[in-house]
């Protein structure tokens, strides 16, 4: 809150926004610590210049920073007059009305921000926890595959476990490798949206995730989403298993997984999986 000053009997003078919209700790911090907070919270600029009192309230000053503070705060208070015939002004910087919003505030909270583009699609998306969170890794590039531990000196598959083709990054892996393109156009051909399998020309996970939720169809849009979430997760956990457990990558395998859970995330109050799976039973495949 800024303040213009009137007569000085509704403005803190310690406390408010009066001086050149400025507090006085913003001008004088080391003489405000000396001010008792008692008098802080009650000390008006009408008692502070009228009766003077403001000098009585910094007499704990004594450094040489302090008085330097204080005969600097006394210089700008020289050309301050209150006005009797008026009453204090206050009023809110952020909105040009003056008047104060919580949209405003919170606004300016975020002010500068680094916004995160696929935010909605990876936080509203209807998936367990651990899928959003292993999707937002995914979006921010945190994920330990291949060349993220090769960038710190960490033993690492030389080739993706999936194709065998090229070094394992989190898109080769989620989207570029032959095998997650074939999951990918077989596991979505199951609820009728093969047409928004990656095509080979995809390379970057979530900027296929973001051009083909466009296209999709509005009501199934949400469904989409959730299959997305389900398909990464899959997808990571065949590989952890052909990275830790030694075992060799199967397409049928990853695709009963698939299926299994889709039904426990529809059983776990997945509408929007349901919803699909209701549309391919009844207009077939």
């Amino acid at each position: 809150m800024a303040t213009d000053i009137g007569d000085g009997t509704r403005t803190l003078f310690w406390e408010d926004r009066w001086l050149h919209s400025q507090r006085v700790v913003d001008i004088a911090p080391w003489l405000y610590l000396v001010v008792a907070k008692r008098i802080i919270k009650k000390r008006t600029v009408a008692e502070a210049l009228n009766e003077h009192l403001w000098l009585r309230d910094a007499r704990g000053a004594s450094s040489v920073r302090e008085l330097r503070e204080f005969f600097a705060l006394w210089d700008i208070i020289q050309d301050v007059a209150l006005q009797p015939e008026a009453e204090d002004r206050h009023y809110w910087r952020l909105c040009s009305s003056g008047k104060y919003s919580a949209k405003s505030a919170y606004l300016h909270l975020f002010s500068g921000a680094t916004q995160f583009g696929p935010w909605e699609r990876t936080w509203q998306t209807w998936a367990p926890g651990k899928c959003k969170f292993f999707l937002w890794l995914v979006a921010h590039d945190r994920c330990w595959t291949a060349d993220r531990l090769a960038r710190r000196g960490l033993e690492h598959p030389k080739k993706c476990v999936l194709c065998d083709q090229e070094q394992e990054t989190i898109n080769h892996l989620l989207i570029a490798c032959p095998f997650a393109g074939q999951y990918w156009f077989m596991s979505l051909a199951q609820v009728g949206l093969q047409a928004l399998a990656p095509q080979p020309t995809d390379l970057i996970f979530d900027e296929w995730w973001e051009k083909a939720w466009q296209t999709a169809p509005e009501q199934q849009k949400k469904g989409f989403n959730s299959m997305v979430a389900l398909g990464a997760w899959i997808l990571w956990t065949h590989r952890n298993g052909c990275v830790f457990e030694g075992l060799a990558p199967c397409m049928s395998r990853a695709l009963t997984v698939s299926n299994d859970e889709r039904h426990l995330w529809e059983m776990a109050g997945a509408r929007s999986l349901s919803s699909l799976s209701m549309l391919i039973t009844n207009n077939g495949p």
